[in-house]
């Protein structure tokens, strides 16, 4: 392995660091010294050119790499690959925080797929040597976006490694991404580069074109600044980015605008200077029904178990967007929608004949929140749409998960659409004071023996909060080492004010759960409080925290020693977290993209079925007399039918007797005709006999 060293006109001690290297090892070094800042593309190619190696990987300034990053992208790369692809994490100096990041955001890899949604950044990636003598990089801003996706649609065989192996140092002072100004601009000869090579490669010519639209809606948001430039860009192209398969999915999921007003009869972007304005046409109110379990507590915004909780947010979240919307929940629900409540003594096998019974006439989806998914297992001639909220038998094709570890145990197909929070009602400080806290049902499966013992061997303080769902539990096991430790507390269940007050003041919330969370509400309401969590690597809980794997623990001896010792990242971050991705307003976005898809997708089975059976009626109609359909129908097309052939009968016998008419007057008028040719025979004897008469007389 040899290192490639280009000091581009560094003004530090940089020089000085790579001469003592090379000294080192001066076969396997090669240092190249600037005078002057040359730009990172030229950079890139002078490495290359010099680069005795088969492959090649780059690492730029103040970045650096795990041990093994090359060894393992290497392994992978002599199966065949001229490209392997890893994940990285980024720094955070400032906040002292790193966090993983995807080097691929999709679950299947695809060539096709890795140009549309493979990270365009240079130094994740090994690259074989003939692949990069293909291409320059340019000697511009944002050289990696006019050359990755080159690269990736000139490899043979790109591959992913789902290993974060890159330390990528970000909110670097002076780095590209924290710019502004003319050089902006060069993202459009980046862009030209990438049509020019689409129109050469028709092979992945449209997902080039649809990784320029992409970039463009990209870039009209990151430097807004600039944004009549991209839009003038994106006109003066249009008919290479507009339309196309990936262009509609992307409108219809949210991925990006609909730049030109295709897909959604909308008014095409317009930008004017510092902001961007899209004028779209105004959806169509939707009438949604909203089952939950009879079982379940009231619907309200006093604070209750999740399900009811979701069920209350969606249902506002709806409401408040002008749709209308009917809940049918246990009596004392309060919502702003119309509540049908429960009679008593009501179960889940009467919800299908009662909303029946009871619904509007006009419905378009309804939407069960039941946990036995009863109303989607009957005919209600409406679609259904099924949310399951905790583990269930009943799965469907179409069923809905509140997360992606809940649709894996469940081992089938499905949606996924993650539980959100309304960040008005939760209360965010910084100021901590130094307690623990445990706040859930008290059950064995929630594992609060667990955070007791977190509590005792650390000598912290733990409060612990919530409804008692196991008496003899609580009365036997954990009563007694609550008693015997004044650092424990036990408060009961808490709501409102009380609830908010122990989040957002808590040094740390234990999250020690043994059970399969499909999600763990409390994670993501600790930390819209700015308060950490530490959870157990159980369900959901590495999913929900994604953005900060170290909080997630394979022990209790890990969890305590994290409770005692971990670093937790800034309450800020925690909140903007939460803010980006499990927010009320993004889970209703999710759920009218799949409201609309299942009512349009229930409208055109509806059309095909009356297409259908007004085929099968013609074909009836035109089998008719073949078919005995009843003695009246009979005797009908009988009389039909025999009208017909008397008609047939009396045209014939109307034809003969004509023509037999035609005979005799023919045959008449002949002897007519014979007869005169007689009497005028006669009658020239007669005077001719005369006249011998008349001579022989006068004789």
């Amino acid at each position: 392995m040899e290192l490639v060293i280009i000091n581009d006109g560094s003004s530090d001690h940089s020089s000085a660091i790579i001469k003592e290297f090379v000294k080192q090892e001066p076969e396997r070094i090669i240092s190249i010294h600037y005078a002057e800042n040359q730009g990172v593309g030229n950079s890139r190619n002078v490495g290359i050119a010099q680069s005795r190696g088969d492959y090649i990987g780059f690492v730029d300034s103040d970045d650096w790499i795990a041990n093994n990053m090359f060894e393992l992208l290497y392994t992978k790369a002599l199966d065949g690959h001229d490209m392997v692809i890893c994940d990285y994490f980024s720094r955070y100096e400032d906040e002292d925080l790193t966090i993983p990041e995807k080097g691929f955001s999709q679950d299947v890899f695809t060539q096709k797929q890795a140009i549309l949604y493979a990270q365009v950044v240079p130094w994740n990636k090994l690259y074989k040597k003939e692949l990069l003598q293909k291409i320059q990089y340019l000697n511009i801003w944002y050289e990696d976006v006019a050359s990755t996706p080159i690269l990736i649609s000139l490899a043979n065989l790109p591959a992913y490694l789902n290993i974060p192996l890159y330390y990528y140092k970000r909110s670097r002072p002076g780095s590209i991404a924290n710019s502004s100004g003319p050089k902006v601009l060069d993202i459009l000869r980046a862009w030209d580069r990438l049509i020019e090579h689409a129109d050469l490669n028709n092979s992945f010519k449209e997902e080039i074109l649809f990784f320029v639209t992409k970039c463009i809606n990209y870039y009209i948001d990151f430097k807004p600044e600039y944004a009549d430039h991209f839009w003038e860009y994106a006109r003066k192209h249009r008919e290479l980015l507009s339309g196309g398969e990936y262009n509609r999915k992307a409108v219809e999921t949210k991925e990006i605008r609909d730049l030109f007003g295709i897909f959604n009869n909308s008014t095409p972007m317009h930008a004017t200077k510092y902001e961007t304005k899209y004028a779209t046409h105004k959806k169509r109110t939707l009438r949604i029904i909203q089952v939950i379990s009879p079982i379940c507590s009231p619907v309200s915004d006093v604070d209750s178990a999740g399900t009811e909780k979701m069920v209350y947010e969606i249902t506002q979240e709806l409401v408040k967007r002008g749709h209308r919307v009917v809940l049918y929940a246990p009596k004392g629900s309060k919502v702003s929608a119309k509540v049908v409540p429960f009679p008593k003594y009501f179960e889940d096998r009467h919800l299908p004949a009662f909303i029946r019974k009871t619904r509007p006439s006009k419905v378009d989806l309804i939407h069960d929140h039941t946990f036995s998914s009863i109303v989607r297992l009957r005919k209600m001639g409406v679609p259904v749409l099924p949310t399951h909220h905790l583990p269930t038998n009943s799965e469907f094709h179409d069923s809905v998960y509140v997360s992606h570890a809940a649709r894996n145990n469940a081992g089938v197909n499905g949606l996924v659409v993650h539980n959100g929070i309304n960040p008005d009602e939760y209360e965010y400080s910084e100021g901590k004071d130094d307690y623990l806290l445990f706040i859930g049902r008290i059950l064995p499966d929630k594992g609060v023996i667990h955070a007791i013992e977190v509590a005792e061997r650390n000598h912290q303080k733990l409060i612990i909060a919530g409804p008692i769902k196991d008496e003899e539990y609580f009365r036997n096991i954990l009563l007694p080492r609550i008693n015997n430790n004044e650092k424990i507390h036990y408060i009961g269940a808490v709501a409102s004010k009380q609830k908010q007050e122990l989040l957002k003041r808590a040094r740390c919330v234990l999250f020690p759960s043994i059970w399969k969370e499909p999600f763990g509400l409390v994670l993501i309401e600790a930390m819209i409080s700015g308060t950490p969590v530490l959870a157990l690597n159980n369900g959901a809980a590495l999913e929900v925290l994604e953005g900060f794997p170290q909080l997630v623990c394979n022990s209790i001896d890990e969890l305590a020693h994290k409770a005692l010792h971990e670093s937790f990242p800034p309450p800020h971050v925690l909140r903007e977290y939460v803010l980006s991705k499990f927010t009320t307003s993004t889970m209703v976005d999710q759920y009218i993209t799949l409201y609309e898809q299942k009512i349009n997708e229930f409208m055109k089975r509806r059309v095909k079925l009356k297409l259908l059976r007004r085929r099968k009626f013609k074909l009836r109609r035109g089998r008719r007399f073949k078919l005995v359909r009843g003695r009246k129908n009979l005797k009908r097309l009988r009389r039909r039918k025999n009208l017909k052939l008397q008609r047939r009968r009396n045209l014939k016998l109307l034809r003969r007797n004509t023509k037999l008419l035609k005979r005799k007057r023919y045959i008449l008028k002949k002897k007519i005709t014979a007869k005169r040719s007689v009497t005028k025979r006669v009658k020239a004897n007669k005077r001719s006999v005369r006249k011998q008469i008349r001579t022989t007389k006068r004789a």
